[in-house]
């Protein structure tokens, strides 16, 4: 697990929160004295990142619908414009065609429907938590995870949304009014400025808290991790030792060995339910893992004939309903064992 990793993208934002912003960017805005979201509304306006109305108001309750939270998303991850990507959406208009398809193209939203973007359709906050999560680049990891506590109306946060909302929770970026997170009420102008301010200005120290979360639940001997810069981490373990790495390299790691290791979890019994496609996938994975530098072993035979000897080997194997309980990944490996089709990297190498 040491040498170890899904790009995590830590990005900055730039980026106006009105179409057409004209108020000045170091003006204070006459109608947030009363907002709570007030020191992070001015601080964006003094870094430029953020714009109100002509009339000199920034409207901080104002909600938001899905559509305009697709353009400032789009444009604060300076994302290229795809009016194509969006083509599917009989719902959006000219103007948040192109912002809608940035996202879809990076695969932050997919729309309501096959058809249905929901353009006009307030935003919650669950769904701006998803969409804020896949931005990072953190998705994959944070499905992952287990999470003990969060907010009191947890349940009320729609299953598929449950892991993002409780995982920005945990890091701090997100706390509701400390205990409701209200998710299914609409986003608001000041809620999305609050967060683009953790961002812009606070980008590294969520960052870090994100890596440590991550890392310190799935890396079992990991203790500590220290953000270096954008691209590299320290990581301390349990028997003292600190190793330095490249980000994208341990968290692709990591990444690969936990899938390969949930594999265990898999028995015969699994195995006899999976579809022919189901069962390819996951003999391919296995393959690519062994073929890769985050494996002990090393790959001895070409892919394709690799493939074929361990699917005929498996399923031959759990056809005898006595093997049935015996977990996919030791039998995975017993079968490229002994089928010569790898061997440890140690041997290759003596």
């Amino acid at each position: 697990m040491r040498k170890m990793t899904v790009l995590l993208l830590a990005f900055t934002i730039v980026l106006g929160l009105h179409s057409s912003p004209s108020a000045s960017a170091s003006a204070t805005f006459k109608d947030i004295d009363r907002s709570p979201m007030k020191f992070y509304i001015e601080e964006l306006a003094k870094n430029n990142v953020i714009s109100g109305y002509a009339d000199g108001t920034f409207r901080p309750k104002e909600n938001l619908t899905r559509a305009q939270f697709a353009k400032m998303l789009a444009l604060a991850m300076e994302l290229p414009l795809d009016s194509k990507a969006a083509a599917q959406f009989t719902d959006l208009a000219d103007w948040s065609r192109p912002y809608v398809g940035a996202l879809v193209k990076a695969e932050i939203t997919y729309g309501k429907s096959k058809t249905l973007f929901g353009a006009n359709t307030l935003i919650t906050r669950q769904e701006m938590a998803v969409m804020f999560v896949r931005a990072m680049g953190l998705e994959e990891f944070v499905v992952l995870l287990e999470y003990d506590a969060s907010f009191a109306d947890i349940q009320k946060v729609s299953s598929w949304a449950q892991p993002h909302v409780a995982f920005l929770k945990d890091i701090g970026f997100i706390e509701g009014n400390g205990k409701y997170y209200f998710p299914q009420d609409p986003t608001t102008r000041e809620a999305f400025a609050k967060l683009t301010y953790r961002f812009k200005m606070e980008e590294l120290k969520y960052y870090e808290l994100a890596l440590n979360r991550i890392i310190l639940e799935l890396v079992e001997e990991a203790i500590d991790v220290e953000l270096i810069d954008g691209e590299t981490i320290e990581v301390t373990y349990d028997d003292g030792e600190i190793y330095e790495y490249e980000i994208s390299y341990f968290m692709q790691g990591l990444y690969m060995t936990f899938q390969y290791e949930s594999l265990a979890y898999l028995d015969g019994f699994m195995w006899q339910q999976m579809t022919s496609a189901e069962k390819n996938e996951i003999i391919m994975f296995a393959i690519s893992y062994w073929d890769s530098e985050y494996s002990e072993y090393i790959l001895k035979r070409p892919a394709e004939q690799a493939y074929n000897l361990l699917f005929s080997r498996l399923d031959g194997y759990y056809v005898n309903s006595i093997n049935n309980k015996d977990n996919l990944l030791r039998t995975l490996l017993w079968s490229a064992v002994d089928t010569y089709t790898i061997d440890y990297i140690h041997q290759e190498q003596q």
